[in-house]
């Protein structure tokens, strides 16, 4: 007996994809995640393009996490070509990289994840519910886009992040005005935490490794990967360790560590870097991580992040003696030249790979995605939790089954979106 549940109308996800899911014997059998969306090709649309335009076109990859394709892209540029940048350009990509993961928390959280929870059927529901709940989420929005775009001159696709370092420098008075609207909504950051930190999630446990990068600071780490337990492996042997793979039946790229699933985003960063935390997130991330083997702690993970985002970023910018530098100089070395970077993207680690002629231009990319590294972690977490909720309805288990895929707030539209839940019983 096959079932076949719609879910057409799903709005809170993008994409298109089935999921499979064959039932036999009162026993799931089999969980499919088979990805519909056309194949994008954005590693090839990068070869044969010059240096420095790599950044502008990878940066189109995802609207969401424009800001962290740019930033990743042209770190790898410079390491390619062994650009050296300074302390001030670090501190301004950090805080343009909090931006962006400002921006896409706030929207997933409070959008996308919080009408499940509260029995509403998407945000325009729960506007009406809470009108002063959803004012706060667009404050937190605004924020992040505010930050992108004084420190890099847009608030999507920025451009003023240069190799070498930025376009322009954000004058006192730009930066004076950033902080006063960090400052104010530093009690919007904490009220989020508690509200996504007393939600009710289900209880569930799915053992993996959890990876996030170290070697820096929480939001702008880049030499080492890490799992429990300490730093693992150098960024740039991130391919001895992570594969990729296709499937057939499915658009999208898998990935495995030594064959196994593993999860990275803001739970495991939280985790793997509590010691990098300041002492107020730490007090609710010790309860988070108490229960980090559910993927759904992602989600207070990330409101966390929101949390630990604006202080670190007052940290920063409240320190910071700006100076009115020009990118770092340099030259096309005559070889040819790979570069390797990652950042930590809003749903964990990004990796850019690229490499040039002895004329800059691209003759090889690898991106690796952090939703791609996610996918089949979610793909086995789905069939450990149907088991506890075959019993409900078929509405119940569509909502219970999104839940979850949302909890890992996958961003490429060739995993997210879910057209229909194909059911197979026997």
């Amino acid at each position: 007996m096959t079932r076949k549940l719609d879910l057409e109308h799903i709005t809170k996800i993008e994409g298109h994809a089935k999921l499979y899911v064959k039932v036999e014997g009162g026993k799931v059998e089999k969980v499919e995640l088979r990805v519909l969306e056309g194949a994008r090709f954005f590693e090839g649309i990068l070869k044969d393009k010059k240096f420095n335009d790599i950044s502008h076109i990878s940066s189109r990859i995802c609207g969401v996490c424009s800001v962290v394709h740019t930033i990743t892209a042209i770190k790898a540029i410079e390491d390619a070509f062994g650009i050296k940048v300074s302390e001030q350009t670090k501190q301004l990509r950090e805080v343009l990289n909090i931006g962006g993961i400002l921006q896409s928390h706030a929207l997933h959280l409070y959008f996308l994840t919080l009408p499940d929870y509260v029995g509403v059927g998407s945000a325009m529901g729960l506007a009406k519910k809470n009108k002063a709940t959803v004012e706060r989420a667009l404050r937190l929005k605004r924020l992040g886009n505010h930050l992108v775009f004084t420190i890099a001159g847009r608030d999507i696709h920025p451009i003023g992040c240069v190799l070498g370092g930025f376009s322009r420098i954000p004058d006192k008075a730009q930066i004076d005005s950033l902080l006063d609207e960090l400052k104010a909504c530093k009690k919007d950051a904490v009220e989020t935490v508690k509200l996504f930190m007393k939600l009710k999630y289900p209880e569930f446990t799915k053992q993996a490794p959890h990876f996030a990068l170290t070697g820096g600071t929480y939001f702008y780490s880049d030499t080492l990967v890490r799992c429990e337990g300490g730093a693992c492996f150098p960024t740039k042997d991130y391919r001895q360790h992570f594969k990729e793979y296709l499937r057939e039946g499915s658009t999208a790229e898998f990935a495995t560590q030594q064959g196994k699933s593993y999860f990275v985003g803001a739970l495991a960063r939280i985790c793997n870097n509590f010691e990098m935390l300041t002492n107020e997130a730490k007090q609710y991330a010790r309860e988070i991580c108490a229960r980090k083997s559910n993927p759904f702690m992602n989600i207070p993970a990330q409101a966390l992040e929101i949390l630990e985002g604006i202080n670190r970023a007052i940290i920063i910018l409240s320190n910071i003696q700006l100076k009115q530098e020009e990118p770092v100089e340099f030259t096309v070395k005559p070889c040819s030249c790979d570069g390797i970077a990652a950042c930590e993207a809003p749903r964990g680690i990004l990796f850019h790979h690229y490499r040039f002629d002895d004329k800059g231009y691209c003759t090889f990319a690898d991106i690796t995605t952090p939703t791609t590294q996610n996918l089949q972690h979610m793909e086995e977490a789905i069939k450990d939790y149907l088991p506890s909720i075959l019993g409900r309805s078929p509405d119940d288990i569509k909502l219970e089954i999104e839940k979850m895929i949302r909890a890992y707030d996958p961003c490429i539209s060739c995993s997210t979106h879910f057209l229909e839940l194909e059911w197979e019983a026997e």
